[in-house]
């Protein structure tokens, strides 16, 4: 039987947390999923991604409770038939500016008559031990997000959360400022606006949302608000920002060595 934790957690309205991966790493996709992340974003579309480094974390992920999640450059039928073949959970799509868009990416991570998926799982079914269990579940189970990133994407955000087979969005909060003319931004009442808007269509559609938390993350109440508002798709950390910050602390705290 197949599972897939972020699905799970979502279904029933609780948040998943969430880390991006850009270094190729399968060990760090493991220690990840290891670490408790209920999810983990593999990202091809800023990092210098091959497949064969894809898949490779996807299996490492698959040691861990951590559903394995793919971001692709671009909404590509191909792309995305070649990750969910691979094994991935979900597809992570940038700049999805219309329904039309929405619709494409969504009917490419299912299987006919629902979609437009071809057929020729490899790890995914089992490298052929399990096909038809995983053909006949698979629809119900992947999770398809689109990222909002323009102004334009959030001018048609309620048409594009009503696509039937899009699970959610997540909000690119930089692609978002410069689009929005305020790059950086991330007080500005323009910004805040548009997060405003992409969390309501969310709560009308009863789909999970994704975007930077707002304020403190030590404010448990502000934290809980927004969930209940609907924000349950969080990223949380990155290996880049995580290996920055602990580097960079380790080389401060010697820093009296050298004055």
């Amino acid at each position: 039987m197949m599972n897939s934790r972020l699905r799970n957690l979502l279904d029933n309205g609780k948040p998943a947390f969430g880390i991006q991966l850009r270094f190729g790493s399968p060990a760090i996709a493991e220690l990840a999923g290891m670490a408790g992340f209920d999810w983990i974003l593999i990202d091809t579309e800023h990092a210098p991604q091959t497949p064969v480094t894809v898949q490779a974390q996807i299996q490492a992920a698959g040691c861990t409770p951590a559903t394995p999640i793919v971001r692709i450059t671009r909404t590509d039928p191909d792309l995305i038939k070649l990750y969910l073949d691979m094994g991935a959970m979900g597809i992570v799509v940038p700049f999805v500016n219309t329904p039309e868009e929405a619709k494409l990416g969504a009917d490419a991570c299912r299987y006919p008559p629902r979609g437009t998926r071809g057929w020729g799982p490899h790890r995914a079914a089992g490298y052929g031990l399990f096909e038809k269990e995983y053909t006949a579940e698979i629809d119900d189970m992947v999770i398809y997000v689109p990222i909002i990133e323009s102004a334009e994407s959030v001018g048609n955000i309620d048409e594009i959360m009503a696509v039937e087979g899009v699970d959610g969005c997540i909000v690119g909060p930089v692609d978002l400022c410069i689009s929005l003319g305020i790059p950086f931004q991330f007080d500005h009442s323009k910004y805040l606006g548009a997060l405003r808007r992409v969390r309501e269509a969310g709560q009308r559609t009863g789909k999970p949302v994704g975007h930077p938390l707002l304020g403190s993350m030590d404010d448990e109440e502000n934290v809980r608000r927004q969930v209940e508002e609907g924000v349950r798709l969080l990223l949380v950390g990155g290996d880049e920002p995580v290996l920055k910050d602990g580097f960079q602390r380790a080389v401060e705290a010697l820093a009296f060595l050298r004055s």
